[in-house]
């Protein structure tokens, strides 16, 4: 059997299938494989990780080591490993928002976890403690937002900048405004990233009148991947925001949408158990579905606050499907209550972290 021939292509297309720790991306689109270059069947390549994580780089390169060693004809493997690229001075960096004071990302590992019914409650909430808020939604591919505040027409513009609906108090942006809820979005993901940038930066986020927003709510999809990436490099963002499920499947993953905003060093504000447990109807008994109390193991465990657990109720699905979310149509339930509660710590979390790191606001 003659050994295949072993090509910079060669190599590249199997690095391809690597991907980065805690991200739904590999080495090779996020420009970290450098200098390849094959001699025979030696393989020389040099690693360029964007980070100072000893434990992430050792992984990586694991990573590379292992899967080039399967590649037959490679014989040897020389790999040179820097922590950091010097950045470069073209490279413009997170930009603030003229008006909004702290930028929040609702985030999840998974879809499935009820994370655009947190942000929208969350968003709400806020917005009743008195608080100026917008609520971007930044699922381009599947934008809830509309439906779960109901519709309310298509935005408008002024001075070349999108001016943002109001629903309940709430300044809200999302894709599903401009192209409508029946219109699927096939894009690839740098028209994602630039549809993002711009629903971020081309928006009157104070409306007409210019009002200071104190929280900017950004409902993210679901996943690690480039919406994530686009966000964290394009504004500064005060914390996130993780929502799971008490499943083992979803808290797996929400430790990794997690581990992304350490590896991004955005402050973590906290974790929100959804669908925590059931209701009856009719008893008031509590039922534990999806194994109650996990959102708090994961958060004593990597040592983030735990924001609370959210009851599996039908008056909030009601809420969502009907565009009447339970904070607003049924003000005094007890599940409008913990999402008040929620709101108020991820207040105080979003005040302690923008101290330590104060950001610049833009008027």
């Amino acid at each position: 059997m003659v050994t295949p021939r072993v090509t910079e292509d060669t190599v590249i297309a199997a690095l391809r299938e690597v991907k980065y720790p805690g991200m739904s991306r590999d080495l090779v689109s996020f420009g970290m494989i450098k200098n390849t270059r094959v001699e025979g069947a030696a393989v020389y390549l040099d690693l360029q990780i964007p980070t100072e994580d000893t434990a992430v780089i050792a992984k990586v390169e694991a990573s590379v080591r292992e899967t080039l060693g399967r590649v037959p004809g490679i014989g040897e493997l020389h790999i040179q490993t820097a922590k950091r690229q010097a950045p470069q001075e073209s490279a413009p960096g997170p930009a603030p928002l003229p008006g909004v004071r702290r930028i929040i990302a609702v985030a999840s590992g998974k879809g499935g976890v009820g994370k655009s019914t947190v942000s929208v409650n969350l968003a709400l909430a806020l917005a009743q403690s008195g608080a100026a808020v917008g609520l971007l939604d930044a699922d381009i591919y599947g934008p809830n937002v509309p439906r779960m505040l109901g519709e309310a027409g298509r935005p408008t513009a002024h001075e070349g900048k999108i001016v943002p609906l109001v629903r309940y108090g709430l300044n809200v942006i999302s894709v599903g405004y401009l192209l409508g809820d029946q219109s699927p979005i096939i894009w690839r993901g740098p028209l994602v990233a630039q549809a993002l940038k711009q629903l971020l930066h081309e928006v009157h986020w104070g409306g007409l009148d210019n009002v200071e927003v104190d929280y900017l709510i950004v409902d993210l999809p679901p996943g690690t991947g480039d919406t994530q990436l686009t966000l964290v490099q394009s504004v500064p963002l005060t914390g996130g925001v993780i929502v799971t499920t008490p499943s083992a499947v979803a808290l797996m993953d929400a430790e990794r949408g997690l581990r992304m905003f350490r590896e991004a060093r955005v402050p973590i504000l906290g974790i929100v158990e959804n669908m925590s447990y059931f209701i009856c109807p009719h008893c008031q008994g509590e039922t534990d579905i999806f194994s109650r109390g996990g959102g708090r193991q994961v958060s004593e465990s990597l040592g983030v606050p735990f924001l609370g657990e959210i009851p599996l109720n039908p008056a909030i699905r009601e809420g969502g499907d009907t565009g009447a979310p339970v904070v607003v149509a049924r003000p005094e339930s007890a599940e409008a209550l913990i999402f008040r509660n929620v709101a108020e710590k991820v207040r105080l979390a979003a005040e302690a972290a923008a101290e330590a790191m104060p950001q610049m606001i833009i008027r």
